[in-house]
């Protein structure tokens, strides 16, 4: 499988970046251009769901680390969606990335985490 598409959604307070396919080498400048680009990813928290990755090497986790940079210096928050038995969470858990980014199970467990940051923000 190669990279595929990336698609972008926006719900109340954040951005939601959904990669599909392989997250390397090929395909990792198709989510870069979403991801820091400020007129398509502007929201307080950034939602990167990377349930649809079949395979990452690493110039994607490179990348995740670059959104954690980008997401900071634009005080954003970015919380990451991986299935928890997924190639994404071994390779972020081998790669000691696992305590650096926030990570939930789901994408509703990363929706209700926006909410709980909103609420918390008023």
């Amino acid at each position: 499988m190669t990279g595929g598409k990336v698609v972008l959604e926006r719900s109340s307070g954040c951005d939601i970046v959904t990669p599909h396919g392989d997250l390397d080498v090929f395909s990792a400048a198709r989510l870069r251009s979403v991801v820091f680009d400020p007129s398509s990813c502007s929201q307080p928290v950034l939602v990167l769901d990377l349930s649809e990755i079949a395979f990452i090497d690493s110039t994607g986790l490179g990348v995740l680390v670059a959104t954690r940079r980008w997401t900071r210096t634009r005080s954003a928050d970015l919380v990451i969606v991986v299935k928890p038995s997924s190639v994404v969470a071994r390779l972020l858990a081998l790669a000691g990335l696992d305590a650096v980014f926030t990570t939930v199970a789901t994408r509703a467990e990363a929706v209700r985490s926006v909410d709980q940051r909103a609420c918390v923000a008023h």
